[in-house]
């Protein structure tokens, strides 16, 4: 009555086995959604570095904007432009929407955070904008 089986042992070890190889299981498939969610998040974390490669350059902006404002067409159309510290207003009283669509395409197909924009039509061939543009 004193010993103990070597039967009882061996079911006890083989128990503690199949738990540890079932844990192990365990272990490596929550790895796998680890490295899943890893993945992901480093991707979306290149999206952001990108984009606020593209988007936080302020004096990368300012002279793009400048660049644009500088243009010929637009420099006649009397388009009245404000610097502020953190934004750009542009305000213009009548005009051709020949320009102001030169204009709207330059600032819409670039990156730029448009905070407000305003376009009311004075004429078939005239219209005032109030747009202010921020970084």
């Amino acid at each position: 009555m004193n010993r103990i089986n070597p039967i009882y042992i061996v079911v006890l070890l083989t128990i503690l086995l199949s738990l540890m190889i079932y844990k192990l299981g365990a272990s490596k498939s929550e790895l796998e959604e680890n490295k899943e969610s890893f993945k992901t998040t480093q991707a979306i974390a290149l999206k952001l570095v990108s984009l606020k490669d593209v988007y936080a350059d302020n004096v990368k902006i300012k002279q793009s904007l400048q660049r644009i404002l500088n243009d010929a067409s637009l420099r006649s159309a009397g388009l009245k432009t404000k610097f502020k510290a953190t934004a750009l207003s542009i305000s213009a009283q009548s005009v051709d929407l020949k320009t102001l669509n030169l204009l709207l395409n330059k600032i819409l197909n670039g990156a730029y955070i448009v905070e407000s924009m305003r376009i009311k039509s004075v004429s078939r061939t005239k219209a005032d904008l109030q747009m202010e543009i921020r970084w």
